[in-house]
């Protein structure tokens, strides 16, 4: 899986994209299936059909494309696309591009498989899915084959916006409802990578640094909590929170670092998830989007209002009778959450100027410039 990943990352041809793509999905279907129960299996299942329609898509995206630019290169069919007047083609091509990638980024409408995926497989591997997979498979491909191959339009941006949106505020309205504690975390994935979407979306300098602030900032958070959630599993054998109560008596490591956990992904200073939302929020008024700046304000509260039953049921609850024989997870899994805590709390320094140039900035330029992507390859080329 992580080769693929790293393939998708570092490639420069679009089938070679789609075989990535292809390696890193089918051992994530294998991953997610790995405890081969009956649940287990049926998330697998239904992940892998999902999966498949969604790689449909993108083949035919990329043959279609092929046909048009009669090249795989994609800065080559970056300089067709922009020597040519733009065609109908480019348009159902961005469509069945926006509808593959999108169902890898578990975006809203195409996101039934997650709830069901992420909750099934092992904590580590829903760490890595929710963490990591749905970022380079979905969220970076967008990125990288509308902004710097196809070219952006501020037409596909507004419709980047709503889908965004639509994930910030229908992934935390599922979440609220949840008492499996996976399940619950699965859904706020959907409603954290709408705040990326919309961010990235707005186009602006300062909305897409955010964008891509607070992608860095939903691995290192939701990993954190994902862990969190099979160490409590580990501990007890429930992911039911009606099921728990008192656990951070019995659990301090894992209930410090939830609690820490539970703070960033809610947005409350001084922890990292604060800073990335308020930039993109912030992005969303100066954009002149009031309307998508009170949205994500509202997830914002829904979500602290979603962890705090975390907290109030599992950590802090009224002690069960069987939880007098919990203690807490081995040293091999406390070592992971407080490291991951740690960078939740001091996240925030990357926005120092001197750290942002070296890390966000770069990223941030790369999409502001988008086609010159073709010009810089082709003159290296030379």
């Amino acid at each position: 899986m992580l080769g693929g990943m790293n393939g998708v990352i570092i490639t420069g041809d679009m089938f070679n994209l789609f075989v990535f793509l292809e390696i890193a999905s089918v051992a994530s279907y294998a991953l997610v299936a790995f405890g081969v129960e009956a649940e287990e299996l049926e998330a697998s299942f239904k992940y892998m059909v999902l999966s498949c329609v969604a790689s449909s898509f993108v083949l035919l995206g990329i043959a279609l494309l092929y046909s048009y630019t009669s090249s795989l290169n994609m800065a080559d069919i970056s300089r067709v696309l922009q020597s040519r007047e733009e065609g109908k083609i480019i348009p159902f091509v961005s469509v069945l591009f926006l509808m593959g990638f999108g169902l890898k980024a578990a975006i809203v409408p195409f996101h039934a498989w997650l709830p069901d995926a992420h909750p099934s497989a092992p904590a580590p591997i829903s760490a890595m899915l929710s963490g990591v997979l749905i970022k380079a498979l979905g969220i970076y491909a967008i990125l990288r084959i509308f902004f710097s191959v196809l070219g952006i339009s501020q037409s596909f941006l507004t419709v980047l916006m709503v889908l965004g949106t639509l994930s910030m505020v229908v992934g935390v309205f599922l979440a609220i409802g949840q008492w499996d504690f996976k399940r619950l975390l699965a859904y706020h994935s959907i409603s954290q990578i709408g705040y990326v979407i919309l961010g990235i979306s707005l186009g602006t300098p300062l909305g897409i640094l955010g964008g891509l602030f607070h992608l860095f900032n939903h691995s290192v958070f939701k990993s954190l909590l994902f862990l969190n959630s099979g160490a409590v599993v580990y501990a007890t054998g429930t992911r039911d929170l009606r099921k728990m109560g008192g656990l951070r008596e019995r659990m301090p490591v894992t209930g410090s670092t939830c609690m820490i956990a539970s703070m960033s992904i809610s947005g409350i200073p001084p922890f990292n998830g604060f800073w990335s939302k308020l930039i993109i929020i912030i992005a969303c008024i100066q954009a002149g989007h009031l309307g998508y700046a009170f949205w994500a304000v509202l997830a914002s509260l829904l979500t602290l209002s979603s962890f705090m039953k975390v907290q109030r049921y599992a950590f802090f609850g009224k002690k069960k009778e069987s939880s007098q024989s919990i203690k807490e997870v081995p040293l091999s899994m406390r070592i992971p959450m407080i490291v991951l805590s740690l960078i939740c709390i001091v996240g925030g320094v990357l926005l120092i100027p001197a750290l942002r140039n070296n890390f966000l900035g770069p990223a941030t330029d790369v999409l502001l410039k988008g086609t010159d992507y073709a010009r810089i390859v082709m003159e290296n080329l030379r």
